[in-house]
């Protein structure tokens, strides 16, 4: 199947809302019912960064598929430093277990790498990141500020070393949470 990943544009937001919701429809492990809303929180937010959410379109430019990082930072009473959190990747139905999602995190990867980051982190009830060399925060002592199980909360470190004597929780901006719990 043939597709192009982009920066996304204002027009395809609306494009965007319905992937997140056909992406949740089913109500599964991965979903509090606030995706779409948290996503337009997001984008309001002060740390928004349109280079950190994509886009995939089919050979006819339809938006099938969506992924959005934000900056999140790692803090404990001895390290503060910055890195970026994958909080909403979808892929139509139709156009699933084609490489899309895969594509979308490399290039979200790439740009985070490009910018400067150390670690890409993400929030995940399936399998996806961890075929995507995702592992659980906790091998370096990152902890979740969200009710999540140890094994949902994943990172990926974009250089050899990159998380070395870095542990600590990650803090998502404020904007991320809504109706989510936390425990600060």
């Amino acid at each position: 199947m043939k597709f192009s990943v982009a920066t996304i544009d204002r027009k395809d937001y609306a494009a965007v809302r319905g992937i997140i919701a056909d992406s949740y429809q089913n109500d599964g492990p991965n979903t509090d019912g606030d995706e779409v809303d948290m996503v337009d929180r997001l984008r309001d937010s002060e740390s928004y960064n349109d280079q950190f959410e994509v886009v995939a379109k089919d050979h006819n430019h339809r938006v099938i598929g969506h992924a959005m990082m934000v900056p999140a930072e790692v803090r404990s009473a001895t390290v503060k430093f910055p890195i970026v959190s994958i909080v909403e990747i979808g892929v139509l139905h139709g156009y699933r277990n084609d490489g899309i999602g895969q594509e979308m995190v490399i290039e979200l990867e790439t740009r985070a790498r490009l910018a400067g980051y150390h670690a890409v982190s993400a929030i995940d009830h399936s399998d996806f990141f961890f075929k995507n060399n995702y592992v659980p925060a906790d091998n370096f002592n990152i902890l979740p500020t969200v009710a999540v199980d140890f094994n949902d909360n994943l990172i990926k470190p974009l250089f050899d070393g990159a998380l070395y004597h870095k542990g600590g929780k990650i803090y998502y901006p404020e904007e991320f949470f809504g109706i989510r719990s936390t425990n600060y």
